[in-house]
């Protein structure tokens, strides 16, 4: 059996296994897809080697991390500046970057010809860099902004990109056709400011954040995370098994929730031909018993609540 999974911190929360997974399912393929929670991205990089893992999704905080520990590098990896699948090929491991795509193709499937568009990104870590990318490729007019400048600069600065200051976005608002949100959920730099209905929310998360609310409270459209999730594991996918998924099956595997009292954990150890994920909703990379307890009792209430 093949195994694959998504490397994140927190990580229980992800719904990509429930994308693969019933993909895996509806075509008979003997593979299993599954979260871990690594130490680093080299623990990243260690366990994928360790234990064989085919292919992987890597999410915050590791997207940037992990680059240097990788064999090699698709080119818009060095533009976006992090990396969210990796494809293990014989023992060569390659990072990619699909979130670019889960951008374009979200906006492209509601009805939106990116085109001339002005578009507002806000953030400036590696989804936020993913975004503006994908929508510079799609020939939007793209602009970023976030707290920390100096970041978003840097992103303006590689991609060759506008700025906008956090400040004057209440002025140039209604300028905007598309906003881009990759922020946490509960990060909201534009709750003082007056929403125009006619704008479009694209948001990187799929649970309810302070931002789409806001928006859908103006009338907006409000794009979930959902869309982002499954365009980009679609694109995943692609680079995993060289053929492209089910998409209806993905569609409906995203709603798929997990329930806490029934959350299976494992310790992983990172010895050769140990791992077996098949049962198990997250895999937990921990120097001892009291640590991976500790660690799962973060992940559980960091996905259901304290």
């Amino acid at each position: 059996m093949e195994t694959y999974a998504v490397f994140g911190n927190p990580i229980l929360h992800s719904r990509s296994p429930q994308l693969f997974n019933s993909v895996f399912k509806e075509l008979n393929i003997d593979a299993v897809y599954t979260r871990i929670r690594p130490k680093s991205g080299k623990d990243i990089v260690n366990i994928i080697r360790t234990h064989d893992i085919k292919g992987a999704n890597i999410t915050t905080p590791y997207k940037s991390e992990v680059i240097e520990f990788l064999d090699c590098i698709n080119p818009e990896v060095n533009e976006i500046g992090g990396v969210n699948t990796i494809a293990n090929n014989n023992g060569k491991l390659t990072g990619y970057n699909t979130d670019h795509i889960g951008v374009s193709n979200s906006l492209l499937e509601a009805g939106i010809d990116l085109r001339g568009k002005k578009i507002l990104v806000i953030g400036a870590g590696p989804a936020a860099a993913a975004a503006a990318f994908g929508l510079k490729r799609s020939h939007a007019e793209v602009y970023i902004a976030n707290r920390t400048k100096h970041k978003a600069e840097e992103i303006c600065k590689k991609q060759n990109i506008s700025l906008i200051n956090l400040s004057d976005i209440s002025k140039r608002i209604e300028n905007f056709d598309v906003v881009v949100s990759a922020l946490l959920p509960d990060v909201n730099p534009l709750e003082h400011i007056s929403i125009p209905k006619h704008l479009t929310l694209l948001d990187a998360n799929y649970r309810p954040s302070k931002i789409s609310s806001q928006f859908a409270s103006h009338g907006c459209n409000v794009i979930s995370g959902k869309h982002w999730l499954i365009h980009q594991a679609i694109a995943s996918y692609k680079l995993f098994k060289n053929d492209t998924p089910p998409i209806e099956t993905m569609a409906k595997a995203v709603e798929i929730n997990l329930k806490r009292e029934s959350i299976k954990a494992k310790w992983l150890h990172n010895t050769p031909n140990e791992m077996d994920a098949s049962d198990y909703d997250i895999l937990i990379s921990a120097e001892n018993e009291n640590e991976f307890k500790k660690i799962l009792d973060e992940e559980i209430n960091s996905t259901f609540g304290s």
